[in-house]
């Protein structure tokens, strides 16, 4: 099983609120950038083999592929980690690049 972790933190700030006071310590400044952002969604990138889909259910309970467009959806989260195949990662990449 061939699988390469990819975490895609697509995080959305919130410009309003970035910089406008410190915070007093770092508990309170953890609490602030959870609520400034999106929850993290977690993607693996995974070949289309019933031995892959087998395992990745084992350990995640369902093999979910998903698109670059879906993955790059705003207002999407998601709890248990999804697949994407490598053509899907490399324009997820191709995506991430051309928005910057």
């Amino acid at each position: 099983m061939r699988l390469i972790l990819i975490t895609a933190a697509l995080c959305v700030a919130s410009a309003a609120g970035a910089g406008e006071r410190p915070a007093p310590n770092a508990t309170s400044a953890g609490k602030d950038a959870v609520a400034q952002t999106a929850s993290p969604r977690t993607l693996y990138v995974c070949d289309t083999s019933n031995l892959t889909r087998r395992a990745f259910a084992r350990e995640y309970g369902s093999a979910e592929y998903v698109t670059a467009a879906e993955a790059t959806a705003k207002g999407q989260s998601w709890a248990a980690p999804k697949c994407i195949t490598p053509a899907e990662a490399r324009r997820l990449q191709a995506r991430t690049l051309a928005a910057k």
